[in-house]
């Protein structure tokens, strides 16, 4: 069983305190509201590159996650986090970080299906790769374009993200300040089964003006609603990190590790 005491990451400081207060505040109006305007969900994820376990590049992990939703007018705000379990070399469980924000996927329509929204979310730094770099927060907006004919959706997503940091360099590593991205893929429905095709693009600018190359990873993902509240689903993707990537919530990675393919399997709670 999990030893939840060897945790990397031992509490947030006191400098965090209010964002802590907002994300109380907001669980705790939820008591209140109308439970129709909250949703979420819950999901526990295995990640493998299925490389023997013998083999020093194999890599195993453990993720929990969950997200938490309050719905007001047409806007959404949420709260995102979780934790993962490393089963190969650096061995131990970590916490992600926090993202708290609020989104608008329909602020602009256009005919029957198009939509354009906005995403605006802060980071609360509460993984171990955050902690050692000084980060305070980042700052990430994004602008969902979005679109849907049938059974097929579409989605294209620019996203600019700026990080603040105590110190410009972290050891020997210049630390990075900005970065840009696009998540952009496409998706299928057939009655509870949904497939996915997505792409991540980005590059990022260090404190120092150096800009790293574009880089890319693929997501192929299938999704199965087992009953309205429970599904499972079967990724692979050839970024190890591409998923919490995706949500920003993994730490101060500034895109994605591209090292080795990963096949993971999720189950779920939404509500």
């Amino acid at each position: 069983m999990m030893d939840i005491t060897n945790i990397k990451r031992k509490g947030i400081p006191k400098r965090y305190d209010y964002l802590l207060l907002i994300i109380s505040l907001l669980l705790a109006n939820t008591s209140y509201a109308d439970m129709s305007n909250v949703s979420g969900y819950v999901s526990m994820t295995y990640s493998s590159n299925y490389v023997d376990t013998n083999d020093h590049r194999s890599i195993r992990n453990l993720n929990w996650s969950g997200n938490l939703n309050y719905t007001f007018s047409d806007n959404t705000i949420y709260v995102d986090s979780g934790g993962y379990r490393v089963y190969e070399d650096d061995v131990g469980t970590y916490l992600t970080d926090t993202i708290i924000g609020i989104r608008n996927n329909q602020y602009y329509q256009w005919e029957e299906t198009g939509n354009i929204g906005y995403a605006i979310q802060f980071t609360l730094p509460t993984s171990e790769f955050s902690e050692k770099d000084k980060l305070y927060t980042a700052l990430r907006l994004s602008i969902p374009i979005t679109n849907k004919w049938g059974n097929i959706n579409y989605f294209f997503t620019p996203r600019v993200k700026k990080n603040f940091h105590k110190y410009k360099t972290a050891g020997d590593k210049n630390l990075t300040e900005w970065v840009a991205s696009i998540n952009t893929g496409i998706g299928y429905q057939w009655h509870d089964f949904t497939a996915k095709l997505s792409l991540l693009g980005g590059t990022a600018w260090s404190y120092h003006g150096t800009r790293r190359d574009w880089n890319y990873s693929g997501a192929l993902s299938g999704i199965w609603q087992i009953t309205p509240h429970f599904y499972t689903a079967l990724s692979t993707s050839n970024s190890g990190v591409y998923f919490d990537a995706e949500r920003g919530t993994v730490g101060n990675i500034d895109i994605f590790d591209l090292n080795t393919a990963n096949y993971s399997i999720a189950v779920g709670y939404s509500f």
